[in-house]
């Protein structure tokens, strides 16, 4: 084998037989890859995460009602909404 000719006595088996390592090599690569995946997954499962509540209650100061709505996860208050209620009708305006 020469330097500036390395493949001139190459045979089509030998061509064969690299292209079929190298195949297997990135084969076993890639399965080796899914099978390290699905370790580490099944080794640090995904944390709990806190439960979405929505709460209401009537806030009244004085004469004047209020309905509030309050979105929480966990013990953060994401949301609060609160409408004026008409006394006499009965409805949120």
């Amino acid at each position: 084998m020469r330097i500036r000719k390395p493949f001139t006595d190459w045979t089509v088996e030998s061509s064969i037989g690299l292209l079929a390592i190298i195949t297997i090599i990135i084969t076993g690569a890639l399965i080796a890859g899914i099978i390290g995946l699905c370790a580490y997954e099944l080794s640090h499962p995904e944390p709990v995460m806190p439960k979405q509540t929505v709460s209401q209650y009537l806030d009244k100061q004085g004469d004047v009602k209020r309905l509030c709505l309050v979105y929480k996860t966990g013990d953060h208050v994401d949301a609060l909404s609160c409408d004026l209620v008409d006394d006499i009708t009965g409805g949120v305006k």
